[in-house]
C-alpha cells in the first residue's frame, strides 16, 4: 500500500514540477512579462534544478523551508503585480496559476517529511 502512495504521490510532484515549468516558459516568451524575464528565468533555473535532484532522490526532503518559501513570495509578488492590473488580459491569470502549484508542492513536501518523521521518528 505504501509503494502505491510513493508512485502516486511521486506522480503529483512531477505534475505540480511540470506545471510550474510550463507556466514559468510561458510567462518568459510572452511580451506582457518582458520586465521579469530574468527573474521568470532564475526561477525557472531553480525549478528545473530541484525537478532534477528530486527524480534522483524521489523525495523533497532536500529542499530547505527557506528556500521553498523564498520562491513561493517571489511568485505571489510576481501574481500582485500582474493578477490585478487591469492593463493584462488572461495572460495575467499565469502569475496566479504559479502560486497555485508552488503551494501544490510545499504541501506535497510537507506530506513526505512527516511521513519520513512517522516513519524514522
Amino acid at each position: 500500500m505504501r509503494e502505491w502512495n510513493s508512485l502516486q504521490e511521486r506522480e503529483q510532484i512531477e505534475l505540480a514540477f511540470q506545471k510550474l515549468m510550463n507556466t514559468l516558459v510561458t510567462m518568459i516568451r510572452h511580451r506582457s512579462y518582458t520586465s521579469d524575464k530574468t527573474e521568470l528565468n532564475d526561477l525557472l533555473n531553480k525549478v528545473l534544478a530541484w525537478k532534477k535532484k528530486f527524480q534522483k532522490q524521489h523525495n523533497l526532503t532536500f529542499l530547505s523551508r527557506e528556500e521553498v518559501l523564498e520562491v513561493y513570495y517571489k511568485f505571489d509578488e510576481l501574481k500582485e503585480k500582474y493578477l490585478y492590473d487591469p492593463s493584462y488580459g488572461i495572460e495575467g491569470e499565469l502569475t496566479d496559476e504559479l502560486v497555485i502549484w508552488m503551494w501544490e508542492l510545499m504541501l506535497l513536501r510537507k506530506k513526505q517529511i512527516e511521513e519520513w518523521r512517522e516513519t524514522y521518528g
